[in-house]
């Protein structure tokens, strides 16, 4: 698809701490924004989030995120990669990459508007999680407030999206960036 870009990889580690401080160095800036979602029963979910931001050039953000999840034992499934981002120009181009997937075979496993992105999240066929986003603003300052409030904090997976629903209305010529905040 013309304008996909790489936003974001995310890495999955048991020393969240430790991580973030390298990340830091490496990119020489203090963390961007953290959190802590709810606790979780499922491994893959964070108990803490932290995120490098080194660009943002609307549609397009590039960042490094660390999560800390739990321990599953050694090998590659407690440290490494969580999930990396794929940046469409909007949600627009978003849904029609939907639905190409889709017509190939490649449902999405989860979709979600997240606050700051909306996300369709899909596996390769190697089982590796590829996250599909559009940005949901055009600046960063209001990316920002949105992501400094106590709502967002506390839940940064925000709420699960109809991808179907998305399609239809695109078809029909539907605003997709109103349908996006409806839960």
């Amino acid at each position: 698809m013309p304008g996909i870009r790489l936003s974001e990889v995310v890495l999955r580690t048991t020393a969240y701490d430790r991580l973030c401080d390298f990340y830091s160095l490496l990119l020489d800036q203090p963390r961007s924004a953290e959190m802590t979602p709810p606790p979780s029963p499922e491994p893959d979910e964070p108990s803490r989030i932290c995120f490098f931001d080194f660009y943002f050039d609307p549609p397009y953000t590039e960042r490094i995120a660390v999560f800390e999840c739990k321990d599953l034992g050694d090998g590659p499934s407690s440290h490494g990669l969580h999930h990396f981002q794929l940046r469409a120009p909007g949600i627009e181009a978003l849904v029609e990459l939907y639905r190409r997937l889709k017509e190939r075979g490649y449902p999405p496993v989860e979709a979600s508007n997240h606050g700051p992105g909306t996300s369709f999240y899909y596996l390769d066929p190697d089982g590796n999680k590829v996250e599909l986003s559009s940005l949901n603003f055009s600046s960063q300052d209001e990316m920002r407030r949105l992501m400094a409030t106590d709502e967002f904090k506390s839940n940064p997976s925000g709420f699960p999206l109809d991808p179907e629903r998305l399609a239809a209305a695109a078809q029909a010529g539907g605003n997709l960036s109103e349908l996006i905040w409806e839960r």
